[in-house]
């Protein structure tokens, strides 16, 4: 596909190779472009591995704007930028890959409209549908949420064991989410999953750029 450019096979979009676990996802909400390059620039800087693009009730066009001035900052960095639902946006972009949910396109038909060497990530709760994800072409599975997240107070949480669990049935890298701060990261030691997505933990702190770079150390440190 013309727009995948970090990722120039199948076997090394599977392999999630990033430099750091921790995946950062952008607020829901920023007021304008230039907010959100200088947010994302900061923590780029801090070293995180991943980037997702999300956005609430922006229109296409916004959304276009915000992935083309993020893909200027993520690419030179090769740093791989994924976007939140809209398959229509990451293709506009030439983005390195798109994360769906339960109630967004269904795994199958976003790997076919992305093709074979585009990241996708799939939103899973249990065994069954990480089994199903990893058949219909999911690059990682996103498990959560782990702990009680603010983005999602009425979500059950999946926990430690719900995770394990998924990890027991596939063989895909696995994305914790969901109340992740720099002080419960040490419950995760022994799960060792391969991305830890931070939301709140950094868009929330007073410094982000901080936070992010305390997180990405933090995890260096448990799991290297």
């Amino acid at each position: 596909m013309a727009g995948i450019c970090l990722l120039d096979s199948l076997e090394e979009a599977m392999a999630l190779e990033v430099r750091s676990r921790i995946y950062y996802l952008t607020p829901a909400e920023t007021p304008d472009t230039r907010t959100l390059v200088a947010l994302v620039r900061r923590v780029l800087t801090a070293g995180v591995g991943m980037v997702q693009y999300r956005a609430k009730g922006l229109s296409t066009r916004r959304m276009v704007q915000d992935a083309e001035a993020l893909l200027a900052l993520t690419r030179p960095a090769r740093v791989p930028l994924l976007i939140n639902d809209r398959l229509d946006v990451a293709l506009a972009v030439g983005a390195d890959g798109a994360h769906v949910g339960a109630e967004d396109l269904p795994v199958p038909l976003a790997r076919r409209l992305l093709g074979p060497y585009a990241l996708l990530g799939a939103t899973v709760k249990t065994p069954g549908e990480a089994r199903q994800a990893e058949r219909d072409g999911a690059s990682y599975l996103g498990c959560g949420p782990l702990f009680p997240s603010p983005t999602k107070p009425e979500a059950p949480v999946v926990g430690p064991e719900g995770v394990a669990a998924i990890q027991r049935t596939v063989s895909l890298p696995i994305c914790v989410i969901g109340g992740l701060t720099r002080e419960n990261l040490p419950e995760l030691r022994d799960l060792r999953p391969e991305l830890v997505a931070v939301v709140s933990a950094v868009n929330d702190a007073p410094d982000p750029g901080r936070a992010a770079a305390e997180l990405v150390a933090a995890a260096r440190e448990l799991w290297g």
